[in-house]
């Protein structure tokens, strides 16, 4: 007796794919075989690979040995990959925007994959994000889509919920609309004007704080990843993912990441979905209104993860 159907797949569109990388050329391994088994030459996908000096702190951020490996593997097995090396630190937030600046204005892309070097992939995930694109697509309420589910969900959990969809917590292996960016750009300018002349990791966190304040919404947490969280709320519109868990993370280590944060996280527990992605549904109306409900919610007492775990 089978315990879950295999509905068929749909032909999958193709779908530029931007991969952030630093210098976890073992994480990034795992990342780009598990996406590597699921795209062809038809989905153009980049890596943009930071640098291990920064300028504004004289440190040194990065192993420059493990940077190169790290390119030498996105070269060995992405062979039709481009790639977009910094030459020198940026940090994650100037790494995400020039990423999705060349996508969104060089490429001219309706949308777009971003991956960490820290999420490995169901063979199923690309076929889930297609599905949910096509619905950001139709629909500018809903800015950002993934398909990691629900990654603490067992997965008989996962099967009877496997056509609904979720708010994200983290903006991890995300797709965004071009419109969608565009949207979110005013904003995001200025938090990225707060951190010009400064390590990343030395960023100003009260000057960030008290511009999330002038807006009416607060969080402990002053990552770029806040920022698009916010930007989604001002804005009016929600972050999906599927109910079904199709990705692990992995982030035990680096600049963001802890042993401990993953063991409190509970992410050494995730499941992933063992069937295909069909007929997931379209958010209602009243969903809609209720995950933005909760979001400003969220952002309005100093909202952090309920794991306080990896974000960067």
């Amino acid at each position: 007796m089978k315990l879950f159907g295999r509905p068929p797949q749909r032909p999958r569109e193709p779908l530029p794919i931007a991969i952030l990388s630093f210098d976890r050329p073992t994480y990034l391994r795992s990342t780009l075989l598990s996406l590597r088994r699921q795209t062809t030459p038809a989905d153009p996908v980049l890596l943009f690979q930071d640098g291990a000096f920064n300028p504004h702190s004289g440190r040194l951020k990065g192993d420059q040995t493990r940077i190169e490996a790290c390119v030498a593997l996105f070269r060995e097995i992405f062979p039709w990959g481009e790639v977009f090396q910094a030459p020198e630190n940026l940090g994650i937030a100037d790494n995400y925007q020039r990423a999705e600046t060349h996508v969104f204005v060089q490429r001219d892309a309706a949308a777009a994959l971003f991956l960490e070097d820290d999420l490995v992939l169901s063979r199923h995930y690309l076929g889930a994000v297609d599905r949910l694109i096509g619905f950001a697509l139709a629909d500018p309420r809903i800015a950002y889509v993934s398909a990691y589910g629900d990654m603490w969900a067992r997965r008989i959990a996962q099967w009877r919920d496997r056509r609904r969809l979720i708010h994200m917590h983290e903006n991890w292996g995300a797709a965004t609309t071009r419109r969608a960016w565009q949207d979110e750009q005013p904003f995001r300018r200025r938090y990225l004007a707060l951190l010009e002349g400064a390590d990343y990791s030395d960023r100003d966190h009260e000057r960030i704080r008290a511009f999330f304040r002038e807006h009416g919404l607060d969080t402990r947490i002053t990552s770029q990843d806040a920022a698009r969280w916010l930007a989604t709320v001002l804005l009016g519109k929600v972050r999906l993912t599927t109910a079904a868990c199709y990705a692990r993370y992995i982030g035990r280590f680096g600049e963001h990441a802890t042993p401990d944060y993953y063991r409190a996280g509970g992410f050494a527990g995730t499941r992933t979905a063992l069937w295909p992605p069909a007929d997931i549904e379209p958010p209602s109306d009243e969903e809609i209104a209720q995950w933005l409900a909760a979001e400003r919610e969220r952002f309005t007492g100093a909202f952090t993860p309920f794991y306080s775990g990896h974000s960067e």
